[in-house]
């Protein structure tokens, strides 16, 4: 399977998403997305749960054969329009970005939080989810924001990537779910 990064506007993957989807024929591709990601933001004394872009700008697509689908992207106007203005680029990934993307983000395309246990004098004393995969390359957390930022070689470079942390003081605390289809609170519960 070959996957395929295409760049756009920030903001605007999830309209590209639906114009694939509502044009390209499902046997030109296996699938269409973009990866997500969990955060934690608090607000008035809660935990809130929501999803933002892994990689803001970049919707992927997976395919066997690759020519058909370019030739079919092309036919389509507001397509061809995106390429031509160059607002639209199309990258082939390396099986071993593919591979770490699908790794860390799943069947769901959503990469997890990730939970971190620190002691009182802030030494990490264990993490699992997401976060194993990047093979102790965190570079810094940041505690109070619930987050990550860890290193990882992507598209041939050292890049930077920011992901979500769960902490011990956070489990059985309760969790509003932003935007996700959850109504309810419901307590957090451990990863891994």
């Amino acid at each position: 399977m070959f996957w395929y990064m295409m760049k756009t506007w920030t903001g605007r993957e999830e309209e590209l998403v639906r114009e694939i989807h509502r044009t390209v024929p499902p046997v030109m591709y296996h699938e269409c997305f973009r990866i997500g990601q969990e955060r934690i933001w608090r607000k008035q004394q809660h935990n809130v749960l929501h999803i933002e872009p892994l990689l803001p700008g970049c919707v992927f697509i997976t395919c066997q054969e690759t020519e058909p689908l370019f030739r079919r992207l092309e036919l389509i106007p507001a397509m061809s329009r995106l390429i031509a203005s160059g607002e639209m680029n199309m990258l082939p990934l390396m099986k071993e970005d593919a591979e770490f993307l699908e790794k860390i983000s799943g069947e769901d395309h959503i990469v997890r939080l990730s939970h971190v246990r620190k002691q009182c004098d802030g030494t990490i004393t264990g993490i699992t989810g997401p976060l194993e995969a990047f093979g102790g390359s965190v570079e810094r957390y940041q505690f109070k924001k619930r987050y990550a930022i860890a290193k990882h070689r992507f598209l041939g470079e050292d890049a930077s990537f920011s992901l979500g942390i769960l902490l011990d003081e956070d489990m059985g605390q309760r969790m509003i779910y932003e935007g996700l289809g959850v109504s309810a609170e419901e307590p957090m519960r451990a990863i891994g």
